[in-house]
């Protein structure tokens, strides 16, 4: 007897990016956020160029990616925290990630 979950019909690389977020205080309480929510997400880390980082003073932006399936639920949480806009970006993309294998 198989038993099917909400994930069993999940295909890979379907994951949105939620958020940005380049402030090291809001990055933890947002994943302490999601955690407790049980959301499962990703970060992926946005390096600025050499010159964005020497003379703009570009920080390094963490960008919050969750699955699709979950997405309803990664919003509650951004409701519940009350986050600013000046704290968070929220982007509601589909995630373009390079390394994941896609099953075609």
């Amino acid at each position: 007897m198989i038993i099917e979950n909400e994930m069993t019909k999940v295909k890979v690389n379907n994951e949105i990016d939620l958020c940005e977020v380049s402030s090291e205080k809001v990055k933890k309480k947002l994943e302490a956020a999601l955690q407790y929510a049980r959301v499962s997400y990703f970060l992926r880390w946005q390096e600025p160029g050499f010159f964005a980082k020497h003379f703009l003073h570009e920080k390094t932006r963490l960008i919050f990616c969750v699955n699709a399936a979950q997405l309803d639920d990664a919003l509650q949480v951004f409701d519940d925290l009350q986050l600013s806009e000046k704290e968070v970006k929220i982007l509601g993309n589909k995630s373009n990630n390079r390394y994941v294998y896609e099953n075609k």
